[in-house]
């Protein structure tokens, strides 16, 4: 019997398997079946081993028919300025070259492949957002598949949009300014700092970002003012580069008291001193290298000379020395001198004259006697340009006080006011009669001063004490009383000026300036209020605050139309007996300049600049 055998065949059409059977028997047919599986199976494990090999050990793997190597690994963009730097790593050794392409391949730039970490600048770009390609190549000419990354690029258009840290205050003394920093933007860096020196020189400081404030040494002053311009540099997250906001112009103002009072067009002045003991003055300077006399030449363009009548005798010669010798000393000074007073409560008067008796024939000749007496001594009557004639004749509620002075008589009102407006149905006949007698004397201003008549608020405690003044105003015009000036003496309390701020009192300078009268400040100091009857602490917030109430008077007297300032001192605790310890001028008692002054400086500057 022939056997005949028929082979197995096994055909592999994209990786799938059939068979076809002969006649053989059995066992032969199994066998071929495991050695043929075998076989293939071996060729398929080989095959996958080859192939995933080949990916980890970044080699090169086929996609179709295109043979691809290592692509770049890691990337990075970081902005600069008309530039980008990418960063890159290559994580095999096969490529050897890089490039990097942008504006849609547009633009291409090659990289050299010697290290696994690669850095490529790519300038000069214009401003705008970017997407760069990176394709590696090997020796061959192989790439890799492209790696997208997109960057930013700054220009001036950002730089556009960067402000400089602000510039809270600049103080500026003897030489030296002092620079007061706003909060810094997290990405600053620093801020750079342009100013000219005393020499002529241009000078840079770079003033890091934690600094608040910043010394700007031997700069050179102007006659009011001088400039310093800045800029700060950032740097923003991820980038290479610092960009610099713009520069800003910061104005430091450089110009005494007395130059900033002249280029308005206004007289700022004080009470200048006599001198003696503690208190040091022009006369008898006891202060350090004689600083007070130095700074009221510096710092005044006006002084005020102060009379007590208490000096006035019956009998004999008056006491004029020490007035006469100020108002000599500030004739050689100032543009212009004031003198204070003439007349006014008991308080300033002699006892000889408060407790005698006296018919009203009698105390007429005794105050033409004084005026001719005072205006005649040192020929004060052509040395004063402005003489306080009368001083504080109110009480609070509007009143007279109750004045030795007031047994000369008393007149009817002529104001033409009525109702409320006229306080009083009758006034001193003391009063019209100094302003005679004063202008039979001399050609200079009178003024009629008092204390918390300029606020003609009527929720103001002092709102009736205001319509008495203005009623006297009105009156002695009616009369033909020569009244040229009206002092507000301007004594307050660190914040606490005026309740409803300075538009009323304004509103007051206005009023009376069109009943026919100039406005002058005559005694502005601010003080410090004691608390349990004791002078407290001085503080920042305190002094902060001085400054403040300082810059609003000056400012809103100055938009009213005041145009004579005059404080009530240089320095405090100059005298013992007024204000002691209670802070209320502008330079402390060791001649150190207080946030007061430069409140002062900047509410004339602005003025200056507004005008």
């Amino acid at each position: 019997m022939k056997i005949i055998t028929r082979s197995r065949h096994i055909t592999a059409y994209n990786g799938h398997f059939s068979m076809r059977k002969s006649t053989p028997d059995k066992l032969m047919y199994m066998k071929t079946i495991q050695a043929n599986c075998f076989c293939y199976l071996s060729g398929f494990i080989l095959l996958f081993f080859a192939i995933t090999g080949c990916k980890d050990d970044t080699e090169l793997f086929k996609d179709g028919s295109r043979l691809y190597i290592e692509k770049a690994d890691s990337v990075q963009s970081l902005s600069g300025k008309n530039r980008v730097e990418i960063k890159f790593a290559v994580p095999g050794t096969d490529a050897v070259t890089a490039k990097i392409y942008w504006n849609n391949r547009a633009n291409v730039m090659e990289v050299p492949i010697e290290q696994d970490s690669i850095k490529a600048i790519i300038e000069p770009l214009e401003e705008g957002e970017y997407t760069f390609e990176i394709i590696t190549y090997d020796a061959k000419g192989n790439s890799s598949i492209p790696v997208k990354i997109t960057g930013t690029v700054f220009g001036s258009q950002y730089a556009q949009t960067l402000q400089s840290r602000p510039v809270k205050d600049i103080l500026y003394d003897n030489g030296t300014a002092i620079v007061y920093w706003g909060a810094a933007d997290e990405e600053s860096v620093l801020t750079e700092v342009n100013y000219t020196d005393a020499s002529g020189a241009a000078q840079k400081v770079n003033v890091p970002s934690s600094a608040d404030s910043t010394l700007l040494e031997n700069i050179k002053p102007g006659t009011l003012y001088t400039t310093i311009t800045h800029h700060t540099f950032f740097r923003p997250l991820s980038a290479i580069d610092t960009i610099a906001a713009a520069f800003k112009t910061d104005t430091v103002i450089t110009g005494s008291l007395k130059d900033l009072a002249k280029a308005k067009g206004i007289f700022f002045g004080s009470l200048i001193s006599y001198g003696g003991g503690a208190s040091h003055g022009v006369i008898n300077d006891g202060s350090p290298n004689h600083i007070y006399t130095e700074l009221c030449k510096k710092e005044f363009n006006i002084g005020q000379a102060t009379w007590g009548p208490g000096r006035w005798n019956k009998d004999t010669p008056s006491d004029f020395n020490d007035v006469n010798a100020v108002i000599n000393w500030s004739r050689g000074q100032y543009d212009k001198v004031t003198a204070m007073l003439i007349t006014g409560p008991d308080n300033y008067m002699p006892a000889w004259f408060t407790g005698g008796t006296f018919t009203p024939t009698e105390m007429d000749a005794m105050l033409k006697k004084l005026v001719n007496e005072i205006m005649d001594s040192n020929d004060n009557k052509s040395k004063v340009d402005v003489w306080n004639v009368a001083n504080e004749l109110f009480n609070n509620d509007g009143t007279y006080r109750d004045m030795k002075w007031d047994d000369m008589g008393w007149e009817d009102d002529a104001s033409g006011l009525k109702g409320t407006d006229q306080v009083n149905l009758k006034h001193p006949v003391f009063i019209g009669k100094a302003f005679q007698y004063c202008r039979e004397k001399t050609n200079a201003l009178l003024e009629l001063r008092d204390y918390g008549m300029e606020n003609g608020d009527p929720s103001d405690r002092y709102y009736t004490k205001y319509k008495a003044f203005y009623q006297l105003i009105k009156h002695l015009k009616a009369t033909n009383r020569p009244i040229d000036v009206v002092g507000i003496q301007g004594h307050m309390t660190i914040g606490a000026s005026y309740p409803n701020g300075y538009d009323t009192f304004m509103k007051t300078v206005k009023k009376f300036k069109d009943a026919g009268v100039d406005v002058h400040i005559t005694e502005l100091d601010i003080v410090s209020a004691k608390v349990n009857s004791q002078p407290q602490p001085w503080t920042k917030a305190l002094a902060d605050q001085q400054r403040k109430d300082y810059y609003d008077v000056v400012t809103a007297a100055l938009k009213s139309g005041v145009n004579l300032i005059s404080l009530w001192g240089l320095r405090d605790n100059n005298d013992p007996n007024w204000m002691y310890g209670q802070a209320p001028l502008l330079y402390d008692e060791n001649y150190h300049k207080k946030p007061a002054y430069y409140g002062v400086q900047r509410a004339l500057f602005d003025a200056i600049a507004n005008k």
